[in-house]
């Protein structure tokens, strides 16, 4: 059900869209526009939080609210409010496959701790890009525990997620995962990719599959450019 706040953002945003309010415009004082609007000031400033996580207001202390883009900002959206949602980006965008190689776990700091045949893991390297969009928003390194690394054989040039690939492969299922999110400074590799500054600020979500026997599926590092990725929890306590 759409809640006030969220019709009233639309309908702001149907303003600018239509440009009845432009790209420049400062808006009212929150106590005069929500006058105006024949709205408490708690929803309209709830629409503007909306806008501006949407990219199209910026608010500043002393300074008000003012329209700084004419639509939304390009984001990918993953909410997490069950293992479905949570697994949603291998759903909705394609990894593209720059390179596989072997590594041994000694190599690669997030895999200290954990197993692989041999000690050994296929590294599982890619980019993914938002719809109409050149500049990739993500980068991951994707490792498979040597006992699924046949796979590397029958990878395409774009995957949707590695852990499907094994998972039709192997006749398994994702039971679990278990991830961490932390703030970073990106390294200047892949801020080239990503088209940011060295050292700006970005997402770095790590992540461990497992299947419904708990058996390490892959381990995965994704780095996000803040701008155009959202990570939403929802949790219910019944």
């Amino acid at each position: 059900m759409t809640t006030l706040h969220q019709e009233l953002a639309s309908t702001l945003l149907d303003r600018i869209e239509t440009r009845e309010l432009r790209v420049g415009d400062k808006l009212p004082p929150e106590a005069q526009y929500a006058a105006e609007l024949g709205v408490s000031r708690s929803t309209l400033r709830l629409a503007y939080s909306e806008l501006e996580r949407l990219g199209v207001l910026q608010r500043r202390k002393r300074a008000g609210t003012t329209i700084i883009a004419d639509k939304p900002k390009a984001q990918f959206n993953m909410s997490t409010a069950g293992l479905h949602e949570l697994l949603s980006l291998g759903r909705d965008t394609n990894l593209a496959l720059s390179g596989t190689r072997t590594v041994p776990t000694a190599e690669i700091e997030h895999l200290q701790g954990f197993i692989s045949e041999a000690d050994h893991w296929l590294e599982i390297s890619g980019t993914r890009t938002l719809s109409e969009e050149d500049v990739p928003f993500n980068t991951t390194q994707i490792y498979v525990p040597a006992r699924f690394a046949g796979i590397a054989h029958s990878l395409s040039d774009t995957e949707p997620s590695i852990f499907r690939k094994i998972e039709e492969h192997f006749d398994l299922v994702v039971g679990r995962v278990s991830q961490t999110a932390q703030a970073i400074r990106c390294p200047s590799g892949i801020a080239k990719v990503l088209g940011l500054e060295p050292d700006a600020p970005a997402l770095r979500i790590v992540a461990q599959l497992y299947d419904r026997d708990g058996i390490l599926i892959e381990v995965s590092i994704a780095t996000f450019d803040p701008d155009r990725f959202q990570l939403r929890t929802d949790v219910r306590i019944d």
